[in-house]
């Protein structure tokens, strides 16, 4: 049976729940070490960060992860990078905790524990069996009564981080506009005319500029029609490329 033991550390007690054979459960003894870095008297290092400066790193480790998963690389690097997000996510709830910023650790797990089971009523209500269509109208559904609760109305570009990388904010904003019924990706490579362009005039790089940026648009809604990841397909343009050149070179 498992057992509570205290350890005592320099931000309080971390309670960690043993196995049969006494020996900490490795979440709870991930939790104590997290913590045991960022806490005074720790690891000067992590005691310095901030949210802001571990923003890097978490897109570093993010972008290593999806580069283990598309490369199939074997299952143990893939569970060392999932430990490395794992690690970010862990390394910020340690801070706000130390900091008292007013979440923690289990005030995120039984948040997002919350949200999960109140986004699948199929699964944990009676809604019954759903297809992934109405699956995927319903959590827009959902999502959007939450975020107006939270923010009153809003409309349906808000929300999108402005931090994303451009491209697939701009799959993103596709998407939500054509959700809300504002275009229509389906009718053709067309794109949103901007009323400015006629005014731009004879600066040739200006207008290169915009013309490149309709091109990609427009491809982006090609990409939306197809079902295409267009982030995922860029990238793996860009290996082939890579592959292609190296090869040639070798």
């Amino acid at each position: 049976m498992a057992q509570e033991a205290g350890s005592r550390g320099p931000i309080g007690w971390v309670s960690m729940r043993t196995d049969a054979a006494g020996d900490p459960r490795p979440f709870d003894a991930l939790l104590a070490t997290v913590r045991r870095l960022v806490a005074p008297g720790g690891c000067a290092w992590h005691e310095a960060q901030t949210h802001e400066s571990l923003t890097q790193f978490l897109v570093e480790e993010t972008a290593e992860l999806i580069d283990a998963i598309e490369r199939q690389l074997p299952p143990s690097e893939i569970q060392s990078e999932l430990g490395d997000v794992l690690y970010q996510v862990l390394f910020h709830a340690a801070i706000a905790e130390r900091d008292g910023e007013g979440y923690e650790f289990d005030g995120i797990a039984s948040t997002l524990n919350e949200k999960l089971v109140r986004r699948h009523p199929h699964v944990f209500g009676d809604r019954g069996y759903m297809t992934v269509e109405e699956l995927h109208a319903e959590w827009e559904r959902l999502k959007e009564d939450a975020a107006g609760e939270d923010r009153g109305s809003r409309g349906p570009l808000e929300g999108i981080p402005a931090g994303m990388p451009t491209l697939a904010r701009a799959a993103k904003v596709i998407e939500r506009l054509k959700r809300a019924g504002l275009i229509d990706p389906g009718a053709g490579d067309a794109y949103p005319e901007d009323p400015l362009a006629a005014l731009i005039g004879p600066d040739e790089q200006r207008l290169a500029e915009f013309g490149i940026g309709d091109a990609m648009l427009a491809m982006l809604m090609r990409a939306n029609r197809a079902g295409v990841d267009p982030d995922r397909a860029l990238r793996l343009a860009v290996d082939r490329l890579t592959a292609r050149v190296l090869h040639d070179e070798g």
